[in-house]
């Protein structure tokens, strides 16, 4: 925002948010209201929440704003960053001979008044983050004095304090709770803001907190897959696949996706995450070659005749597996990793053909990752996780070889 604005508004009270309702003009909401784009530190994850959130429905909502007569909008909630509205009560005063109860005007007291907005904040959409992208794009389209500018919509605003955590926090969790309530959240959205499920807090933070994720490295993907493009020569995961790869790190509560887990067992876990991947930044010569020594991107360990596991996030699942299985037996991060970097780990050899990779079509195989880790165990000496799961690539490796 850059002007100041003031606003007619209810103040209302919900569990423990103080929330405005007002209404904003179109051509209010296209000059004031942003994607939700504050409330991470790396600025490529922020820009993949509004991918995530708005992409699918803005043209729609477009079109139909400029060819519906009889069209109709749902409120926006608007969080308020950089700042808190400043609300202020006004008085009712209704004639005596309208006959209305005293005690009726009494209950409007603090509850009707003025909104206002110093300029200094920035304002971004909660929940109904397509409408506002809806809204800007039809505003783009038609001329500056066409009548769709002064239609108007109700908007809630919510504030939180941006000098904390606690405070990005409850605006987080304000998005997946609202959101979650009203349709199905993708996995994308999830990972981006849930603040109750343990692996997407720690997705988040580890992508905020180590150097491998720095925007500027460009080696994390923003996508809605797990998966890389084919012509992706620099990202060395996807932010996806990197969720897969925390969940498969993780042993212990079984319920650390389900209800927030509390402070000590997240940055336990984060910190678990940190010292994994300094391991294989420490111990596999690839890894050197390319984020330390910078001879390579990513992608040239990405291709049929040099084709390394850990540059291939179903490869990466199948490593980190297990490593988690050997650190349930006791086994030190160091040693896991040790012993299992000890292996063959490029796809295109015979240890993992029709297991991990496809010699035929030169594509991975990504609904064998049991298999996979089992081979991967199994090529180290390690004992497998299950008998089952030996019994499966044994009938595997026997139908490759006839």
């Amino acid at each position: 925002m850059k002007t100041s604005i003031l606003l007619p508004a209810l103040r209302a009270v919900v569990g423990d948010w103080n929330y405005y309702v007002t209404t904003l003009t179109f051509r209010e909401v296209a000059s004031l209201v942003r994607a939700p784009d504050e409330i991470h530190e790396r600025k490529k994850l922020a820009d993949w929440i509004q991918r995530s959130a708005i992409d699918k429905h803005a043209s729609a909502i477009s079109t139909y704003l400029q060819k519906t007569p009889q069209r109709f909008l749902g409120s926006l909630i608007v969080g308020v960053y950089g700042g808190a509205p400043n609300w202020t009560p006004v008085s009712v005063n209704v004639p005596e001979e309208d006959g209305i109860a005293e005690e009726l005007i009494e209950n409007l007291e603090g509850r009707i008044g003025l909104l206002h907005f110093s300029g200094a904040e920035k304002l971004f959409a909660i929940d109904g983050q397509h409408r506002v992208a809806g809204i800007k794009q039809a505003l783009l389209a038609i001329e500056p004095d066409d009548t769709l500018f002064e239609d108007s919509l109700s908007a809630i605003f919510v504030a939180h304090d941006p000098k904390t955590e606690a405070g990005k926090q409850r605006t987080r969790r304000l998005f997946t709770t609202v959101n979650k309530s009203a349709k199905v959240v993708s996995k994308a959205a999830r990972i981006a803001l849930d603040e109750d499920d343990g692996f997407a807090i720690v997705t988040r933070r580890l992508i905020d907190s180590h150097w491998l994720f720095e925007d500027e490295r460009k080696y994390v993907l923003y996508g809605s897959t797990g998966s890389l493009p084919s012509t992706d020569a620099a990202s060395i995961t996807s932010v996806v696949g990197l969720f897969e790869l925390v969940k498969d790190l993780h042993f212990g509560d079984p319920d650390f996706a389900k209800e927030r887990p509390d402070d000590p067992a997240i940055e336990q876990h984060l910190k678990y995450c940190v010292a994994y991947f300094d391991e294989l930044l420490r111990l596999i010569p690839e890894y050197q070659d390319v984020f330390v020594k910078a001879k390579h991107q990513p992608g040239h360990y990405r291709v049929p005749e040099r084709n390394h596991m850990l540059f291939r996030p179903m490869g990466q699942r199948t490593f980190a597996r297990a490593v988690q299985l050997l650190l349930s037996r006791g086994t030190t991060l160091a040693d896991a990793v040790a012993k299992l970097a000890n292996a063959e780990l490029y796809l295109q050899n015979d240890e993992w053909k029709y297991i991990l990779w496809d010699p035929i079509s030169a594509t991975m195989i990504v609904n064998k990752v049991l298999m996979a880790e089992a081979q991967l165990l199994r090529l180290t000496g390690n004992p497998l996780r299950t008998k089952a799961s030996g019994v499966k690539l044994d009938a595997l490796l026997a139908s490759k070889a006839q």
